[in-house]
């Protein structure tokens, strides 16, 4: 298996908030021709837990994809239309949300006066920055502001529009857009402030460790991107657990407890409660979130419920 970025891990298994909310404001203006998904034959994985009077199916999602992948099947439409209520991690697309969220941005991404990023930087690593960031859009100065995790996933997120991948693609955009004028409700288990918070709240050692040792694999993620989304794409929950999990608890453990373990407990509870309830609930949240034994299919399993594969 080709090593996997730490960069395009943190940014594309952790948070739709950044990454569709934020995206607008670190996008670089150059996009290269996307790839051609339009031969894939999709079948995303879908999974299904019920009682006497409930019905809930969790699908694991994909923030931003290519616009040529046709990933909409015909049982992904039944099962969200049958639904009462559409549950996602955090409202993040609102118009007054986004404006939030870009308030977020701006509050916890930014350096404290006087600090920038390649002060915390080591030589070795402002010298790849700055041999990297322009063949992605961004010159070395637009990212002196930010704190290394807002520069991490602004080079992470621009790499990967710049390769051709759209956040209006993405999972989350395309189900809201079904969904819209239906009367279907809306859940959510996390908010803004708190994604952002995932990231922006760790220590800022981690912050730069984690932003330094991505840089050396920047290279690796056109590569990276096509595999993760082919696996998505075909339901490989296995791939996925490896491209996006298992790398990152061995070389960033910090980050994968915080984005990943945490978020995934404190779900548990919440779809436990969903459950209590009655009616057909379709649950969608980042694909890294479900395979695995941190992951949320898993937990469901260990707290008694019967979970399987649509």
């Amino acid at each position: 298996m080709t090593p996997v970025s730490r960069l395009s891990r943190l940014a594309s298994a952790a948070l739709g908030a950044v990454l569709l909310a934020g995206g607008a404001l670190l996008a670089p203006a150059a996009q290269a021709q996307p790839a051609d998904y339009s031969q894939v034959e999709a079948d995303p994985a879908i999974w299904h837990l019920s009682d006497a009077d409930s019905d809930v199916y969790i699908f694991g999602t994909f923030h931003i994809l290519p616009p040529s992948l046709s990933w909409q099947t015909d049982e992904i439409r039944a099962l969200l239309a049958s639904a009462d209520t559409l549950y996602l991690e955090a409202d993040v697309h609102s118009p007054e949300v986004q404006a939030r969220m870009q308030q977020l941005v701006m509050q916890y991404g930014l350096n404290p006066a006087g600090v920038t990023l390649s002060s915390q930087l080591s030589d070795s690593a402002n010298a790849t920055l700055a041999e990297l960031a322009p063949t992605i859009g961004f010159a070395p100065a637009m990212l002196e502001p930010m704190r290394p995790w807002l520069a991490q996933v602004a080079l992470a997120v621009g790499q990967m529009q710049a390769l051709g991948l759209d956040p209006n693609a993405g999972v989350e955009t395309s189900l809201l857009a079904l969904v819209e004028g239906s009367g279907t409700g809306m859940g959510y288990f996390e908010t803004a402030e708190q994604q952002i918070g995932f990231l922006a709240g760790q220590p800022d050692d981690v912050q730069v460790r984690a932003f330094e040792q991505g840089l050396q694999d920047l290279a690796e993620l056109p590569e990276m991107l096509d595999e993760l989304v082919t696996d998505w794409a075909t339901g490989d929950v296995d791939a996925l657990e490896t491209l996006l999990n298992e790398s990152m608890r061995v070389e960033a453990p910090e980050a994968y407890e915080v984005l990943i373990v945490q978020r995934n407990a404190n779900w548990i509870p919440q779809i436990a409660e969903i459950m209590d309830g009655e009616g057909t609930v379709f649950i969608a949240v980042g694909a890294a979130h479900l395979p695995g034994e941190d992951g949320v299919i898993h937990l469901l399993r260990n707290e008694g419920f019967t979970v399987t594969r649509q």
